[in-house]
């Protein structure tokens, strides 16, 4: 993205008019951040929407010497962006796509974590989003606040969400343990292995195998919404629109979410913030993706 100086006096205490070239296709009302003479600003995207790279002039106030500069959406190395030292999270994109699960290598942890241990980082991402282990972001403490300001001070559930997760995870070790895969205690080079079971061996094969099956469904389920929350939730947060799958909202808009239209209808995406279709196909047809690139946003 470019800023540009565009027509005003640079010692002038009246609001300056400058270029900005937008990083990506956003919607109207998104907002994300720009860097102009060492400062950084938010944009809010005017009405109609802007298309990536088109150009369209933002009001700024100036606070030196006006110089024309080439400014990225949030660099990392700049040291007025919102974050904490070097380690800056973008808004209004993607840190990198969503098929860059080995930019860093196929050592790196976001991929390994992604890959091998999967419901330990979304515990992890959970708790850095301030989420509870039921993909709920916490509430202010003032109801009036909004709940995209991550600065807010908020209630503490947040942290016990780690915690939580990995005690779903030993009960859920725990009772397929009791129950194991009926498919293990039959001989797999016997093919009339089940017809020779006793009635009351085959009650409890038939047991056994509905109760795995409910336990796995149930477990998969669980962890497919809670990811839906968590992406919806960080699009949320750092103003990160839909770029794909659009055409599946029919003429909707995007930013209603498949959650209806604002208001209470918002109230069936338990995170409090619009649940988009892209967040549902991203997790459905490729979580390990999803995840990796939440990793590495955050």
């Amino acid at each position: 993205m470019t800023v540009k100086d565009y027509g005003s006096s640079s010692q002038s205490t009246q609001p300056t008019n400058v270029q900005v070239i937008a990083p990506a296709t956003l919607n109207a009302g998104y907002t994300f951040d720009a860097v102009y003479e060492g400062n950084t600003f938010t944009v809010t995207v005017p009405d109609g929407g802007v298309v990536k790279g088109q150009r369209f002039i933002v009001p700024f106030i100036p606070t030196a010497e006006a110089t024309i500069m080439e400014a990225s959406l949030l660099p990392l190395n700049s040291p007025n962006t919102r974050g904490m030292g070097e380690d800056i999270i973008p808004t209004g994109v993607w840190r990198d796509s969503l098929c860059d699960c080995c930019k860093f290598g196929p050592c790196h942890p976001s991929f390994l974590t992604a890959l091998c241990c999967r419901p330990i980082i979304i515990a992890q991402l959970l708790t850095r989003m301030k989420m509870t282990w039921l993909g709920q972001r916490t509430r202010f403490r003032n109801s009036n606040t909004n709940l995209s300001d991550s600065r807010t001070e908020i209630d503490q559930r947040w942290r016990s969400t780690f915690r939580n997760i990995i005690l779903v995870l030993v009960f859920y070790f725990v009772l397929m343990m009791v129950f194991p895969t009926p498919l293990l205690d039959l001989d797999p080079a016997n093919p009339n292995a089940y017809d020779e079971l006793s009635d009351a061996e085959k009650k409890t094969y038939f047991i056994n195998s509905s109760i795995h099956s409910a336990l796995s469904a149930l477990f998969g389920f669980y962890f497919f919404y809670l990811m839906v929350q968590l992406r919806a939730t960080l699009r949320h947060v750092y103003s990160i629109p839909e770029e794909n799958c659009l055409c599946l909202y029919c003429g909707g808009d995007p930013r209603d979410g498949i959650c209806g239209s604002g208001g209470d209808g918002n109230r069936l995406c338990s995170a409090g913030v619009p649940v988009g279709v892209e967040d549902v196909c991203c997790v459905m047809f490729c979580p390990l993706c999803t995840t990796s690139q939440m990793a590495r946003h955050t």
